[in-house]
């Protein structure tokens, strides 16, 4: 990391860029840790005054991210299924009961397993 402190200076230049229409970044500088602006079609670090380049490696890290959601769905989906699963088994059992006892019990577990399945589906 470089000794170049981030100046009121470079923050007050910051402010006039976003007016003048510049972009500011997700990125920071790789030197000063201050966020990269882009402005006709350059990105630059408006402390360290200099351009800067932005490697691919970070939309690997969103394509990561947007696999592990999509991982992270598939379980919710199998989830989902085996719960409806056991849903239509206990219902099969009740149906099958028998005595009230056992019937109550499946009942109860019914209503967990439902209960469990609404809780999954909540946005």
């Amino acid at each position: 990391m470089s000794n170049k402190k981030i100046s009121e200076d470079s923050i007050i230049d910051a402010a006039q860029l976003l007016r003048k229409g510049a972009k500011m970044l997700s990125y920071y500088c790789p030197e000063c840790k201050f966020p990269l602006f882009e402005a006709d079609n350059k990105i630059f670090c408006p402390n360290c005054e200099r351009e800067v380049k932005i490697e691919k490696k970070a939309e690997i890290a969103v394509d990561s991210g947007e696999k592990e959601r999509e991982k992270i769905d598939e379980k919710f989906r199998l989830l989902d299924e085996k719960l409806q699963s056991a849903i239509s088994k206990v219902c099969d059992l009740i149906l099958n009961a028998s005595s009230a006892e056992e019937v109550r019990i499946l009942s109860e577990s019914l209503e967990k397993l439902v209960s469990i399945l609404e809780k999954i589906k909540k946005p």
